[in-house]
Order: structure tokens, then sequence, then C-alpha cells
């Protein structure tokens, strides 16, 4: 038995979330030399979903409001359940299950551990029940796994190696990924990061609500439930959550320790996420973040928010999201977090985005909107045909046909007024927020965001053994909104006469003709346009990944992932951009030192 080899033994996670080893006593004519790996000091990481992706339920009763379809083989069931119960739901019942302050997030959504080998309870305890299980949970997984197996040190031959995607891709330059300049990471930063135990959070949030409100309720899981869980050997307990076992709720717990294990965390985003962290970060001043990787923000807004207030969401996405705009309408007015993602007065430079077409020729008339910096005034409060919510679409505000008084003190009552008060409350509410955060990034911030326009079949066509059979043949995104007709040269918004609203972005004019929503035609993911995608980069942070066959660099010459799933991009792109990321942020991280 005696010999000179070492034995290794990997510590793995115990169902209070704390890290053990489990070894065998030997002869003590075994005298090799007996190593526990371990990472006692931890970097946590909280990954803040987009809109939607957060299971919600109502506070009273707990009754599921909204929990989105795991379109897998393995959510299959659940799909079609939910398809019929959203199909044969009314606006009204849509409304009242998704009124903003009589819902909370849900944790007891299903769990899907992919790669990260964690129980199920820690999994839940760590907030993943909250968040869509087949777009974000495989990220995560891999996350947990990638991040805590960045090297591997050799003690035969006293070096360290390199491992799984760090040696693989971990020396690779950002611009082979699609950023426009910068340094590949070194060994020395990917080694001390490798230092470093990385555990994956998710923080659910209700998007309903303001993302700054948001924004303040990831800030107290940050420094009231995440930090003291390692510092002070807070329990975390996940209420209204069976764990299989008979229990009703799941929890984690770990011994008190002697000395801090984690000073701050580093935050991920997907989408909207981005504006709950820069609420974190800018307007709550948390300094419990050690940096942030933005994916696929919509950093100054998205016109296809425009566009699904006044014609619904585009595809299937109808039956969950809103097949009209009485549907979109009567959720979003009443939900400060979804109308936040409208342009902002910063969106492509504060130049119109809201314009009319003449269809024969595609030429747009000169008048566009917003003229002066101020769409929140000339757009989303005006009750004009044009307006976020026109004035003949009022009754979309109320489908519940509630009475009510004028909120303007000695007004008298009007009833007509009153849905447009709201409306103008929670309009002034977003241009708040919005020049809160115009700009503003936590140091240091990185990014990425889709860049796709047409499909280059030269290249591939995707789908069915690459025949384009059901492959989609672009990633446009509205980066303006064309309402677009036949005889229209030469005629102003102001010169349109509306006599009809179909609801799905068709409009009937006074004098017989019809005008239409034109279809995106600005790269991007199909969502967020590549105008605001890239507009983090030019508020000067720290480095963006522009992804799309449009963009250089060699691993984008494949097809360009759309906005849903970006993480889950095939290609690897969104990944690494996240994995660079956060070894570059957590060269920040002082609160271990390697000992030379």
């Amino acid at each position: 038995m005696a010999g000179t080899t070492s034995v290794l033994h990997e510590s793995i996670v115990d169902n209070d979330g704390d890290q053990y080893c489990s070894a065998t006593l030997t002869p003590t004519e075994d005298q090799r030399e007996k190593i526990v790996l371990a990472k006692p000091y931890v970097i946590p990481i909280v990954f803040l979903p987009g809109i939607m992706g957060t299971n919600l339920r109502k506070k009273e009763g707990k009754t599921i409001v909204w929990r989105p379809p795991n379109a897998d083989l393995r959510g299959a069931a659940d799909l079609i359940a939910q398809l019929f119960a959203y199909l044969f739901k009314n606006t009204k019942d849509r409304a009242s299950d998704l009124a903003t302050d009589t819902v909370e997030v849900d944790p007891s959504g299903p769990i899907d551990p992919g790669q990260s080998g964690l129980p199920k309870n820690v999994l839940v305890a760590r907030g993943w029940g909250a968040l869509m299980r087949a777009s974000y949970h495989p990220f995560l997984g891999q996350l947990q796994h990638l991040l805590n197996s960045l090297a591997e040190y050799d003690f035969e031959r006293n070096e360290a190696n390199l491992k799984n995607w760090a040696a693989e891709f971990g020396l690779d330059a950002p611009t082979d990924w699609g950023a426009s300049g910068g340094e590949a990471l070194t060994r020395e930063e990917i080694l001390h990061a490798a230092n470093f135990q990385f555990d994956v959070w998710a923080g659910g949030y209700n998007w309903l609500q303001s993302n700054r409100d948001s924004g303040a309720a990831i800030q107290d899981l940050i420094e009231n439930t995440i930090l003291p869980y390692y510092n002070d050997g807070q329990p975390v307990i996940a209420r209204d959550t069976p764990d299989g076992e008979g229990n009703n709720e799941c929890g984690i717990r770990r011994g008190k320790p002697n000395r801090p294990l984690a000073e701050k965390v580093i935050v991920v985003t997907h989408s909207m996420g981005g504006l709950v962290s820069r609420a974190l970060t800018e307007i709550h001043q948390c300094d419990k973040v050690l940096g942030v990787s933005h994916g696929v923000q919509p950093a100054t807004g998205a016109p296809a928010t425009y566009k699904r207030m006044r014609a619904g969401f585009e595809s299937v996405e109808q039956i969950f999201l809103g097949r009209k705009a009485a549907d979109v309408v009567a959720i979003l007015a009443q939900a400060p977090g979804g109308l936040e993602l409208l342009p902002t007065a910063d969106y492509n430079d504060g130049k119109p985005w809201l314009k009319i077409r003449e269809r024969a020729t595609q030429k747009e008339i000169p008048f566009g909107l917003p003229e002066n910096y101020d769409p929140y005034m000339e757009i989303y409060r005006s009750g004009e045909w044009y307006g976020l919510v026109p004035d003949s679409n009022l009754s979309l505000l109320n489908p519940a046909g509630v009475r009510g008084l004028s909120v303007h003190v000695g007004e008298e009552r009007n009833e007509e007024a009153i849905p447009r008060d709201k409306l103008d409350r929670v309009i002034e509410g977003i241009r708040i927020f919005h020049k809160a955060i115009e700009k503003k990034y936590k140091d240091p911030t990185y990014a990425h965001y889709g860049a796709q326009g047409g499909r280059d079949v030269e290249i591939g066509k995707g789908s069915i053994l690459c025949t384009g059979f059901f492959s989609a043949c672009d990633r446009f995104a509205w980066g303006e909104v064309a309402w677009e007709g036949v005889g229209l040269s030469g005629i102003q918004f102001s010169d349109i006469k509306i006599s009809g609203d179909d609801g799905n972005g068709i409009l009937s004019l006074s004098n017989g003709a019809r005008i239409t929503i034109a279809k995106p035609d600005c790269p991007g993911d199909g969502t967020v346009p590549i105008l605001s995608g890239e507009a983090s980069a030019k508020a000067g942070i720290a480095m963006s990944f522009s992804h799309g066959q449009q963009s250089h660099g060699k691993h984008n010459s494949a097809f360009g992932y759309d906005h849903q799933g970006s993480y889950g991009d095939k290609e690897g792109r969104s990944l690494y951009a996240t994995m660079f990321a956060i070894v570059k942020i957590a060269q920040g991280a002082a609160w271990h030192r390697r000992k030379k």
C-alpha cells in the first residue's frame, strides 16, 4: 500500500449547502499524502431573469398566476395544459390574475439541476424554483459547474492545470467572440478566480412592479439573505415549497464561520434583469456588488413594447402574453416594470423612432416622433391616434369596468379622465426611473447582445439537417415602429383621422384606407434591436460583445440567438461573454489572496 502518489478527495455539497468530504481510514503503512480539495472562500453569483421569466402566485391563497411554459420534452404536458388554460382566459381574467399589488414571487416551480451537481433542496433555497426552468436552469447549472472547475492543482508536478472551459476557451481573445477589442484573460487571472467557490443563486422578482422596487428587493436578498448565510450562519428558508418528503418548505443552513467567507456578489442578468441590476447599483447604491454581466439588456428600451401595446404579441406568444392590444394594455398599463421597457429619451441618441411610411416605396415621411427628446409627453401620454393608449382605447385600461374618483384634488368627478390620470402617473414614474439610470452602470460592467439580421444561407440554412425546414430566417427587431399604408406621401401624424382599430396593428382611416404596423427590420435578437443592445458600450462599460453573423470574430459565423433563448446559444457565445466577465470581475475579490 505504501507509495508516494497523493490521494485527492473532492469535496461535495450537502443538503445544507455546505461542503464536506468523505474519506476512508487506511492502514498505517499507507503513507500516501491525503489531500482534501475545498474552497472556503465564496463569490455568490446572483442571476436576474428577464420580464415574465419569474414565476408568480397570489399572495392570498398562493394560487399560481404565472408560470411560463417550458417548451421542451420535459415540459410538454405542462405546456399543453397551460396552452388550454390561457387560450380560454379573457382580458378581464388575465388582468385580474396579474394585478401588480396582489402577486408575489413563486419559489415552488420545477427544478432542473443540470450540471450543477447540487441537491434539489439547495437549489430551491437558492431561488432556482422561482425562475423559468427551460430558459434558465441549464445555463445556471453550466455556470455552477464550469466556474468551479476552472483549474486543478497537480500535486505531483506542483503546478495548476486549466480545466474544462478555461482550458478550451479561457485564453481566447475576446475579439474572437464579438468584442471590438480588449486583451484575453491571462492564466494568472483564471487561477485567481479558481481560488474561489462560486455559488449560483437566482434572484426572482415581481416583474409587474417598477424595476426600482425590484432592485430594492434584490438588495434585500443580497444583504439580508445571501451574505448572512455565508458569514453569520443564518438559515435560508423557502416557504410553501414542498421538498418531496412531506415538508412544506426547503431550507439550508451552515455553521457560523470565524471569518467572513463572502463579502460581495457578482450579478448576471438577462434582458429586463439588467434594468433591475442598474436600479440595485445606481439608484439604491448597493455596495455589495462586485461587478455586473448583462445579457441582451434593452439598455435604452425597445420599440417592441410600443408595438405590443398597440397590436399584441407575435406568433404563438400571443396565446400566453396577449393576443391583442386589449390583453397587453390591461396588464402592462398597471405594471410599471413592463412599461419601463419602452424606449427612453436617449434611445438611439434621441432620434425619432415612431414614423409614417409609404408602403409601395418604403419611403419614410420626414416627420417622426419624438421630435423634442420627450417620448413620454409626445407618445406615451398622448391621447392622439398614435399614442401608447389613444383616447379611443381608454376603456382597455379598465377591463373590469371599475368606477372611481378623479385623482386630482378639487377636480370634479370625470369618469372618462380617470384611466388617463392613472396612466399619466405611471408614465411619469417611468420617466423618472429612466432618468435615474440613464447611461449609468456599475464599474465594472460587461455586456453581450444579439446583432443578427437576415440569415446568411451560404453559411448554413439551419434547423433540420441544415435544410432550413422550420428554421428562423432572421432576428430582426423593431428598431423603429412605422405605420405604413398607401397614399401617405406628404402626410403628417396630425393629418390622419382614424375610424377603427382592430387591436392587432391595423387602423382604418376615415377615408376608407388602412394603415398597419410594418414588420421589424433592425438587426437584433428578435426583441431588442442593436440600437439598444449596443447602448451600454457607448456609455463606456468595460467590454461589450456583439453576437451574430454580421459581427466580427471567428465564433460569430453561426446564426444569432433569439432573445429568450440567448443563454442557450449552442455556439457558446453567451457563455463565453459571461465566463469572461465573471473571471475579470473576480479580480476585484480581495477576501482571498493566493499565497505564493
